[in-house]
């Protein structure tokens, strides 16, 4: 059975409340298929952005307070204090739940791996505290917000880097705010296209690639926004306010329905502010919520959790902008909301370690005095292998790279997030030109059509294990030589490289034509801005005319 939870943590006790245990801080709460609160932690108060979860432990730091306390989920209980230099202001995950980011007050970032202890810190890059952070999806980069309205991107292999010589300062920063940032939120996306959006006391929401260091698009916010939250597949952005209220911001809106070009990247009308409709603004005035301090969004994205001042944590129908009920009532503010990731998939992928224990922060063992990159010696991991450690093939008389060039072109375009635009062309020439009924002329009996229909190459590489199969497909049953096989081969990479010189040619046609339509619409246009023009000023001369012969009868 499916099982979705979130987990919710207060500021501090402002009210007594009878059903909740005294010192409580941290509440777990079943969201589906039961709402109920399953559990809570004890002696905690936490800032906004001051709360980040694993699947085994939570780490919760203190409001007012240089130090971090760390709870086990597996036991239930507080596993340790940490204690830090300055008062810390946020914190993420990253690297599968292996590196603790940390927002200092001096406008530093901390990156603690939780499993050796290595404790490393970036350069001084802002001005005031770091108050919020955000990591993108594959843990290559992270940003960090200030009320200093200065995002900076950071490169997390780097900051994790052993040389002493590996920069330690932002790729990229983001200055076009000029407020506070109060919250960042990053996309869900492993491609270089993936976005990032941001909130500011300059009553503006930005949504940024991060890779680029552009601003893609503005909106115009009616009131100073206090949180933020993603939809889970960025299609929408949920913003709220101090008033209790909230707005959905869509970025697939009704212009975007009847264009080709998505609107999120088109750098054309990145330069353009946008005033969000007041209808996409909504509340619940009757049930008294208070300021909107946190939100989060259900894995299916229909529903929008919101903490507030009062301690109340409503869910909204995120399509009809509707109340849908109250899911608890804490005995503080609502600082910190999210969601766990969902359990009970079947033939779920379950992770390949665990962490039972937190190792708590040392000097940074990556500082080396001889300048050397490689691992100091007293680096150790504390963990434990869930499953068999995947073992990579050595050979003696081969190096030890040759696992990594076995693979074939097809299995290393799956590991990434797209496939490259020459292989796609490639194959939709290949299967366009592909005919399993007929075979250099020849009769070809069904069980040979059935294996010829099977095999697609996909691959130039003639030595892999799959292009040996569907060869000696091709030629079961048939009377073909190795040399016949080779010149189908050759004949075939050569209709390829014809197709693929095709598709060129059409698509400069396509833009050839595109260009001479926008410039016969450009020329209509003005023409008719012209006969407009020619047809008000015969207007007028008529005009003039009637007045004068009015007069000359007058005198008359």
């Amino acid at each position: 059975m499916l099982t979705e939870q979130f987990v919710a943590s207060i500021a501090a006790q402002t009210k007594a409340n009878t059903g909740i245990t005294k010192d409580t801080g941290i509440f777990v709460h079943e969201f589906q298929p039961l709402a109920a609160q399953r559990h809570v932690f004890k002696k905690s108060a936490t800032a906004p952005n001051g709360l980040a979860m694993s699947k085994s432990h939570i780490f919760a730091a203190q409001a007012d307070k240089s130090l971090v306390h760390v709870y086990s989920r597996e036991k239930g209980n507080q596993e340790a204090v940490v204690p830090f230099p300055e008062r810390i202001h946020s914190i993420a995950l990253a690297a599968k739940d292996t590196v603790l980011l940390l927002g200092t007050e001096s406008g530093r970032v901390l990156a603690w791996e939780i499993c050796s202890g290595r404790l490393v810190s970036t350069s001084t890059s802002h001005l005031q505290p770091v108050t919020s952070l955000a990591v993108d999806p594959a843990s290559n980069f992270f940003l960090s917000g200030s009320p200093d309205a200065m995002i900076h991107v950071w490169a997390l292999p780097s900051i994790l880097s052993f040389s002493p010589d590996t920069s330690r300062s932002p790729v990229n920063t983001l200055s076009t705010h000029r407020g506070p940032i109060s919250s960042i939120a990053c996309g869900h996306s492993s491609s270089s296209s993936n976005i990032a959006v941001s909130v500011s006391g300059d009553k503006s929401a930005i949504v940024w690639n991060y890779h680029t260091g552009q601003a893609l698009r503005t909106y115009l916010l009616p009131d100073l926004p206090t949180a933020l939250a993603l939809d889970p597949a960025d299609r929408a952005l949920y913003v709220g306010y101090g008033d209790g209220s909230m707005q959905t911001l869509d970025f697939y809106d009704e212009f975007q329905k009847i264009t080709p070009i998505d609107m999120v990247q088109d750098k054309a009308s990145s330069h353009r502010p946008i005033q969000p409709s007041t209808k996409s603004r909504f509340s619940a005035e009757s049930q008294k919520l208070g300021a909107t301090l946190c939100l989060s969004v259900s894995w299916d994205g229909t529903t929008l959790v919101s903490g507030h001042a009062s301690g109340k944590i409503a869910s909204w129908d995120a399509a009809k902008k509707n109340w849908l009920s109250v899911l608890a009532n804490l005995p503080g503010p609502v600082t910190n909301l999210q969601f766990l990731e969902p359990s009970g998939f079947p033939n779920a992928k379950e992770p390949s370690f665990k962490l039972h224990t937190v190792v708590k922060p040392k000097q940074d063992l990556g500082s080396s005095t001889t300048g050397s990159a490689l691992v100091p010696p007293n680096y150790s991991l504390t963990l434990q292998f869930t499953g068999r450690i995947p073992d990579q093939r050595v050979s003696a008389t081969h190096s030890n790279d040759a696992a990594a060039v076995s693979k074939t072109e097809f299995e290393q375009a799956l590991s990434h997030p797209s496939f490259p635009q020459s292989m796609l062309e490639d194959s939709l020439a290949e299967l366009a030109s592909w005919d399993p009924r007929s075979s250099n002329g020849n009769s070809v009996t069904p069980a040979t059509t059935a294996a010829a229909a099977d095999f697609m190459s996909l691959d130039d590489d003639d030595n892999g294990a799959d292009t040996t199969d569907g060869a000696s497909q091709l030629t079961r049953g048939s009377a073909q030589t190795g040399g016949e096989l080779a010149e189908l081969r050759k004949q075939l990479a050569s209709l390829q490289r014809v197709q693929k010189v095709t598709f060129q040619q059409l698509s400069e046609l396509r833009e050839e034509n595109a260009y001479l339509h926008r410039k016969e619409h450009n020329k209509r246009a003005a023409a008719a801005t012209a006969a407009a023009r020619g047809g008000e000023t015969d207007g007028k001369k008529q005009a003039t005319n009637g007045v004068g012969g009015g007069e000359d009868v007058e005198m008359n």
